[in-house]
């Protein structure tokens, strides 16, 4: 199944000066913080690109600091609070990986945080969030962690800063396709991972707004269908339940901001199998040396599904979004 969300190439100059992220945003984005972060590499592979019919190279965001994308925009959009923000501290939800990336971005500039999670979250993200100093709140499942979470807010008065659903999240995520667009110019298509979709909204808004010749695919699993329950309704929704190994796409609603971005940008969004991303990591970790947790994997797993859309033999660039996951966890898909 997929979604064709996005408007004729002949409305998107006027669509793209409506959004609520611009290309300069992104590019204020990199000048502000990647003196902090890493610019992860671009890394082909022959064996991937013969087996897939695709010359497939793979942006290595498990490389980055934090081992996932989630660094960018969450050190983007902490950088711009306010001093009196900063000093009541600020708060999330979150399955792991921006959890880790807003614990980072804190410790940087000496920002409280707590970060409210699951109580099944991954035992490896979670310690990384408390490496980075931040407080692990758990509820019984992300409903009840996101009803403790709102509790602070009123309560201590603290920041909320969004996964995925604020601008100046996407514009941070956005670098990821700058980056990749300087690097491999003859790049066809993208193919991104989507949970709640900050990723795909910044890298979307980048290559369009570059280089709107290029498709952007997004890939969601089965499981968790929030996006693309979204783009059927017309609006953002919360799915009732989510349940998938990709525990970094199980986002349970979507976003405003997000959601327009997409509509406008993505050219294609597809659901894939929980086999499919359970069958992708081992291949890309043979072949490539990457390690890519099951999230990142459903990116490989879409294109090589036969539901992208995509020409054979195109150059394909996918967004491999994190490596975090645990060495037990890992050893269940090799």
């Amino acid at each position: 199944m997929s979604v064709a969300p996005n408007s004729p190439e002949t409305e998107l100059p006027s669509r793209l000066a409506q959004l609520p992220v611009s290309l300069d945003d992104v590019r204020a984005a990199r000048e502000r913080i990647m003196g902090q972060l890493r610019r992860t590499p671009l890394l082909w592979s022959a064996n991937l690109s013969a087996s897939s019919g695709y010359t497939v190279s793979f942006k290595a965001e498990n490389l980055q600091r934090t081992g996932s994308f989630k660094a960018r925009g969450a050190l983007n959009a902490l950088t711009l609070l306010s001093d009196e923000q900063r000093n009541r501290g600020v708060v999330t939800f979150s399955a792991g990986n921006h959890g880790a990336g807003l614990a980072f971005a804190a410790s940087l500039l000496g920002v409280s945080c707590s970060v409210y999670m699951a109580s099944t979250a991954v035992q490896a993200k979670v310690d990384a969030i408390r490496n980075y100093g931040a407080n692990v709140v758990f509820g019984d499942s992300i409903n009840d962690a996101l009803a403790a979470m709102e509790r602070a807010i009123a309560e201590e008065g603290r920041t909320y800063l969004s996964p995925f659903d604020d601008p100046y999240v996407v514009a941070g995520q956005g670098i990821v396709a700058l980056e990749l667009l300087e690097d491999a110019p003859e790049t066809e298509a993208v193919v991104v991972p989507i949970g709640g979709g900050g990723l795909i909204a910044g890298v979307s808004l980048v290559v369009k707004s570059l280089r709107p010749d290029i498709s952007v695919i997004g890939v969601e699993p089965e499981g968790a269908p929030t996006v693309t329950r979204s783009l059927e309704a017309g609006h953002p929704v919360t799915l009732d339940a989510v349940s998938t190994i990709a525990d970094g796409l199980a986002a349970p609603f979507a976003g405003t901001v997000t959601q327009e971005i997409i509509s406008a940008c993505v050219d294609r969004v597809i659901l894939v199998t929980e086999e499919e991303i359970g069958a992708a990591i081992a291949p890309i970790l043979s072949r490539t040396k990457l390690l890519a947790e099951p999230a990142a994997a459903a990116g490989f797993a879409g294109l090589t599904s036969g539901r992208s859309g995509i020409p054979a033999d195109s150059r394909v660039v996918c967004v491999l979004s994190g490596g975090n996951i645990s060495l037990d966890r890992l050893a269940t898909f090799l």
